[in-house]
């Protein structure tokens, strides 16, 4: 799928949420009061429907003509899905086994004494799991990767 076409899709069931709550109290409607790792929930389940040729021909009308979307043009739509997967999965691969090693294996003392940094165990990772994307020298990616710090 278009990434564009999913993330506008998935927002929607967000949208949904808010929309459809019966709540009254806004501090506990839609999303709000929804543990994090449950929000996502909705959006998960409406991904199984981004693919299916009757829910998206039901709304893919142009909106000047509300002509459909053409049914080759929704074919290349889910050619797209499976687009560069397996570099999708090593990236995540990486994310978790760097998440893991810096938790369990890093020693900040020995990386003040002339030990191997953050960004060495970085590189030494990226070198398994994405060797064809290495860091850049410069790269800071771990200062923002906030998986780490924000127990999500």
């Amino acid at each position: 799928m278009s990434r564009i076409f999913l993330v506008t899709y998935l927002k929607y069931s967000h949208g949904l949420q808010h929309m459809l709550t019966k709540a009254s109290v806004g501090d506990v409607a839609g999303i709000n009061g929804v543990d994090w790792d449950a929000v996502e929930l909705p959006s998960q389940f409406m991904e199984n429907f981004c693919d299916d040729e009757a829910t998206v021909m039901g709304f893919a009308k142009h909106y000047e003509t509300g002509e459909p979307l053409p049914t080759e043009m929704f074919e290349k739509l889910k050619a797209q899905k499976t687009f560069n997967a397996g570099m999708m999965a090593c990236r995540q691969l990486l994310f978790g086994q760097l998440d893991m090693e810096l938790h369990s294996n890093f020693d900040p003392e020995a990386a003040e004494n002339g030990g191997e940094t953050v960004f060495d165990v970085q590189r030494r990772m990226a070198a398994k799991y994405s060797p064809y994307n290495m860091p850049l020298d410069d790269d800071r990616f771990l200062c923002t990767f906030s998986h780490i710090f924000a127990g999500e």
